[in-house]
């Protein structure tokens, strides 16, 4: 959990995480990125899930984890 005041630069890796602050590097979290409306978030942003606030600055780029390819959509792009 970064606090409203609470000020993180660098590579962060968590499980989880809550942001009301200001986080600027890249930010990996396994499961849930919880963004409020008081935070500013600025670099890179991998995440399973994500979850922003309105209000809250997010100049990231994003690239979500987990998802699944289902095997229809695999087979048929095999076939092109």
């Amino acid at each position: 959990m970064v606090g409203e005041k609470g000020v993180l630069n660098g590579t962060i890796k968590v499980g989880n995480a809550e942001v009301m602050g200001v986080i600027t590097g890249d930010l990996e979290v396994k499961d849930l990125l919880s963004i409020k409306k008081t935070a500013r978030i600025e670099g890179n942003v991998k995440t399973n899930k994500l979850s922003v606030e309105p209000g809250a600055v997010f100049n990231a780029t994003c690239e979500m984890q987990g998802a699944k390819t289902s095997k229809a959509t695999t087979a048929a792009t095999a076939k092109k």
